[in-house]
């Protein structure tokens, strides 16, 4: 949701060298001008001559300066020069789909601003993973506009890698600031996910989940050096059925930190928990009926800690 977008039926172009002569990169943003038919410039000559001083040596007016394609601005360097390019500026997932990524753009309520906080968990307990993004950016350049339409945002998963945006009156999710880092934990035991939101500047929210089905609760114990089980995967089976898998990990940007205890959506009653620990090895339990937290160790050996 940027003035980049208008640019985008030809790739955007960023072009990177040491164009100073110092031993620093430096970066040259571009497009392409269909009325010139030029790759140009994106900053202007004010902006470019303070990150450039050779360019304000070049060209002595605007005029000049804006009808000069990336090559004349650079002259010389510019066959030194390193090109990258950008055919979308869409915030998306990668799917793992037989041994390769399948690109998806997120629902277009995910692109009103920029992400910085992912969070992935069953907020609903349907079973289905969701995704929680943080979002905006404030500390634009002058002549940008902030991008602060974002107000934190809860992505339904059909299960399927499909992702649909729930409405902040419906998830009860509002944070207006610059969001930041993001976490996932269930702070009060009840069986539901809740949130907790960082804010730049600002004071942080915990959301406190109450809408959801509760789902079981699952702890590991990885052993001394690895207590809570880090680099683990986990998922629950229902009959001939197998839930999503779910990661147990050390920590996210911002500082954040998952909840270690996790909590698994139960849209029926599951029959066993499966592990891969992160050591490689797999254990697999029988789940109680009524069990709503069990623990599982290493080597295998389950415990109910609440029926």
């Amino acid at each position: 949701n940027t003035r980049f977008q208008s640019h985008l039926q030809q790739p955007l172009r960023v072009y990177y060298g040491d164009f100073i002569g110092d031993g620093t990169v430096s970066l040259m943003e571009a497009y392409l001008d269909q009325e010139m038919n030029k790759v140009v410039p994106w900053r202007d000559l004010g902006a470019m001559a303070r990150a450039l001083p050779c360019v304000q040596e070049k060209f002595t007016s605007y005029h000049a300066y804006g009808g000069s394609s990336v090559a004349e601005t650079l002259g010389a360097k510019f066959s030194a020069a390193e090109e990258l390019s950008a055919a979308t500026l869409d915030s998306m997932v990668f799917l793992n789909r037989d041994g390769k990524f399948e690109a998806r753009s997120l629902p277009v309520e995910a692109q009103f601003a920029p992400a910085f906080g992912v969070c992935v968990g069953d907020m609903d307990g349907d079973g289905k993973e969701d995704v929680f993004l943080s979002q905006n950016f404030f500390a634009t350049l002058p002549e940008e506009w902030r991008q602060d339409a974002g107000r934190a945002l809860w992505l339904r998963g059909d299960g399927k890698g499909g992702l649909k945006a729930v409405s902040g009156q419906e998830s009860g999710v509002a944070v207006y600031g610059e969001q930041r880092g993001c976490a996932l934990a269930d702070y009060d035991g009840d069986g539901r996910v809740d949130l907790v939101v960082t804010q730049n500047g600002n004071a942080t929210k915990l959301f406190h989940n109450v809408g959801a089905k509760p789902g079981l609760r699952v702890r590991l114990k990885g052993g001394p050096g690895n207590p809570t089980g880090v680099g683990a995967q986990m998922r629950l089976i229902y009959g001939e059925r197998k839930g999503p898998a779910r990661e147990i990990h050390a920590g996210s940007g911002y500082w954040s930190q998952d909840g270690a205890v996790e909590v698994l959506g139960t849209p029926q009653a599951p029959t066993q928990l499966w592990v891969r620990w992160a050591g490689g090895r797999t254990t697999t339990n029988s789940v109680p009926a009524g069990a709503r937290e069990i623990e599982v160790d290493v080597e295998g050996k389950m415990g109910v800690l609440r029926q």
